[in-house]
């Protein structure tokens, strides 16, 4: 009886689950609007409940062109500016700008299509030895001072906490230690976020 139950539950709270977020999502991007609607749909003498019904998926649809709009009034008009002069901001608070450039640079390595490209190969490693392991991405080369004082070659790779990716550490570790995976920088990062949860497609 347990099993049929759990199986049922398995089935059952992700379709309720979604129902919910969709009808959250539908009532609150349709009531700021609806309230108009309805005051214009009442000179048709509509019954009350398909006025409102009716009245909800105007809303909806002049919401989607309201936020249509907005995305690009900021995207082409206000996004740069106002980018500009945070950045502007943050990289004259003492401290602050080191923390916030390091940060925004590791974010956009890891998360922007056109990132650094020491950031697209996801590596497997030793850690803290063997046989146990961790995933990062290959950081390229490391520093030369830090080959020449230990006299071994070394690659950097950058290590993502989870699930918090936007920070981690950096290992200096022996080129043959790392190993590449067969998997996409997006595949990887949603396997290291979700703790494991979400496992990547074999390829």
């Amino acid at each position: 009886m347990r099993k049929y139950l759990l199986a049922g539950l398995v089935t059952l709270l992700p379709v309720l689950l979604t129902f919910m977020i969709i009808v959250f999502l539908f009532n609150f991007f349709t009531a700021p609007l609806t309230p108009l609607v309805e005051l214009v749909l009442e000179r048709f003498s509509l019954p009350k409940e398909t006025n409102h019904l009716i009245s909800q998926l105007l809303a909806l649809v002049l919401s989607c062109f309201l936020i249509l709009f907005l995305g690009f009034v900021t995207r082409y008009f206000l996004f740069k500016s106002l980018m500009h002069f945070g950045n502007q901001v943050l990289m004259k608070i003492p401290f602050v700008k080191s923390v916030y450039k390091v940060s925004r640079e590791v974010i956009l390595a890891l998360v922007s299509p056109d990132g650094k490209k020491a950031f697209q190969e996801a590596v497997i490693m030793p850690f803290p030895d063997k046989p146990h392991y961790c995933m990062g991405f290959s950081a390229g080369q490391a520093a030369e001072e830090c080959q020449r004082k230990t006299g071994k070659k070394l690659v950097a790779v950058f290590a993502p906490t989870a699930p918090h990716p936007i920070s981690g550490f950096l290992f200096l570790v022996d080129p043959d230690d790392v190993r590449k995976l067969d998997m996409t920088k997006e595949d990887a990062l949603k396997y290291l976020v979700s703790c494991g949860v979400i496992i990547p497609e074999d390829k």
